[in-house]
């Protein structure tokens, strides 16, 4: 071969070489560390996870095997959202560091982490005792990585903090870590299967359309609407859509963004819904929606100025307020607000 078309290749596998050892040794480097090993390889163990922050606040969530949805317990009191909870589960398992903090850097980055940072206390197999501790503080200025510390069981906390992200995410996962307990909370309201449901009725205070009861006729065979008594002349296919709509309803958030005052108000104030759902297993569960103040100006569909939010309702959930999404409640209710206020009941046979 020519010696002036080899020499070019030559350097070229020579710049490879170096660049594959320099990031061999690297990662080799950081891996030695034991300040690195933020990952859990196996979340299934993790039985309990504790979420602090630099104002006081806690978000403490503990897995609940036998819960058939899957969620875990909230604060020891509610229920926590599954998404939410899946979401550390995998940032656990994917972490992985990017590079250490700079020399330069470390000093603002760990007295941001103490002034404004949160904890995150992880325990495995039900221990009382965190397997690990991650300390979390800013993004960095390109906002694809996190700061963070890591802390070990009888290895104390690591003296250098590092960058970290997840591989395939373009983002930062601090936010992943919230305390709020109201934004921690399950939205779930109505979730079931099908079969476990027995009724379902909706009842319009302050809207078009009228009440109306969904059941199964005796056979079980049939879905069927009641009202005052009398069986409604529907189509079968209409009365079975709703039917499973309401398999899964969520409302948006428990944080209604109201004062306690505002959440008095509210429930003292006329309602514009009450939709009851009761299931076989003998629970019967409640919702009362409220009509939300616009906030700006919004136009019906017929170019009509709307006295209410267009997306939003207020919902009172015993006796707690919560905010919903009309894109979501809308569809449940469509069915009632196209019934007239006296309907012709099914002719005997």
């Amino acid at each position: 071969m020519n010696t002036k078309k080899l020499f070019p290749l030559l350097i070229g596998a020579l710049v490879i070489w170096a660049a594959l050892t320099y990031v061999g040794s690297d990662e080799g480097r950081l891996d030695a560390d034991q300040g690195t090993h933020f990952a859990i390889a196996d979340t299934a163990r993790v039985t309990r996870i504790r979420i602090a922050d630099a104002r006081g606040r806690t978000a403490s969530l503990e897995r609940t095997p036998d819960q058939p949805l899957g969620l875990w317990k909230l604060n020891d009191t509610h229920w926590a959202r599954k998404d939410a909870t899946d979401l550390l589960l995998k940032t656990f398992k994917r972490i992985s560091v990017r590079q250490p903090v700079t020399s330069s850097a470390k000093e603002g980055v760990l007295k941001m982490m103490a002034s404004a940072g949160k904890r995150v206390d992880i325990y495995l197999d039900g221990s009382s005792t965190p397997h690990k501790t991650w300390f979390i503080g800013t993004p960095t200025q390109s906002h694809t990585g996190t700061h963070m510390l890591l802390e070990l069981p009888g290895m104390g906390r690591a003296e250098e903090p590092y960058v970290t992200h997840l591989e395939g995410f373009t983002g930062f996962l601090s936010t992943r870590f919230f305390t709020e307990e109201n934004e921690w909370r399950y939205t779930g309201i109505f979730e079931s299967s099908t079969t476990e449901i027995a009724s379902i009725t909706a009842i319009p205070l302050d809207d078009a359309g009228a009440a109306a009861t969904l059941t199964w006729d005796e056979s079980g065979d049939r879905v069927v609407a009641l009202q005052n008594g009398h069986t409604l002349d529907l189509p079968q296919s209409l009365l079975r859509d709703q039917w499973l709509k309401f398999r899964k309803v969520h409302v948006e958030t428990w944080n209604s963004h109201l004062s306690p005052a505002g959440q008095d108000s509210l429930r003292n104030s006329p309602r514009a819904w009450t939709l009851q759902v009761a299931y076989k297993d003998g629970r019967n569960v409640e919702l009362d929606l409220h009509w939300k103040p616009s906030i700006m100006e919004e136009y019906d569909d017929e170019g009509r100025l709307m006295d209410q939010d267009g997306s939003r309702m207020y919902a009172v959930h015993q006796d707690e307020c919560a905010l919903v999404q009309t894109f979501v409640f809308n569809p449940l209710l469509d069915f009632w607000r196209s019934l007239p206020k006296t309907l012709q009941p099914t002719p005997a046979s």
